[in-house]
């Protein structure tokens, strides 16, 4: 099977770096109604902190749309986090009300409420499909009445001086929503039935996410 870690703690955060099509993905460490999270990209020097989330290699997502920049940040159960790394997986879900999904973001923040009706492990997961790596930090509460904790925010790396006769460099293309989604496409098919079977409880409509073959 596809090893799957729980969260160390039930509220907590830390930093995270990203190779290229790469994933980062974290669930509660026991049954849960709640979930709120924030995340940032971020540029720093900083390494990524210890203990924190596992890193998987999934299915390799086609180019994104040139010019829009950012991670997929989604949120799903423990049997879509283990669908969405598994390298010859071909679907998976994700609750769209949860996630920045449909294009890359470079900022996601989330809150259950209400929380969902019963409890299940929950997951997040954080793709990137840039071409170079990133970093992002994270901050993540899977306990309703405890918030997480504030979004830690890394120095930034020292920018070094111009020389003489450079020029300036140009600035980053802007963060616009793409003509169509990267990565995956959506479609509501009803696998919340297939969900709720798998969990024997009532679960909210999800996404379905097609893998790229």
């Amino acid at each position: 099977g596809i090893p799957t870690i729980r969260a160390q703690d039930d509220v907590y955060r830390g930093i995270g770096v990203l190779a290229s099509t790469q994933t980062w993905y974290t669930c509660s460490k026991q049954l849960t109604n709640y979930i709120s999270y924030e995340m940032k990209v971020v540029e720093t020097d900083q390494e990524k902190s210890s203990n924190f989330g596992t890193y998987a290699q999934g299915p390799t997502p086609p180019p994104i749309q040139q010019g829009i920049l950012g991670l997929l940040t989604y949120v799903t159960n423990y049997t879509g986090i283990q669908k969405s790394i598994d390298p010859n997986g071909i679907t998976s879900i994700y609750w769209p009300e949860l996630s920045c999904f449909e294009f890359p973001a470079l900022e996601c923040k989330r809150e259950k409420i209400p929380p969902f009706a019963s409890s299940l492990i929950v997951c997040i997961g954080i793709t990137n499909p840039q071409n170079a790596e990133k970093k992002f930090t994270l901050s993540i509460s899977f306990v309703e009445g405890k918030p997480s904790p504030p979004l830690y925010i890394p120095p930034t790396p020292p920018i070094p001086s111009p020389s003489p006769g450079s020029t300036k460099s140009k600035p980053p293309p802007p963060n616009d929503i793409p003509t169509s989604p990267p990565f995956f496409y959506a479609t509501n098919n009803g696998l919340s039935i297939i969900l709720s079977n798998i969990n024997d409880i009532d679960i909210p409509w999800c996404n379905h996410l097609h893998f790229p073959q």
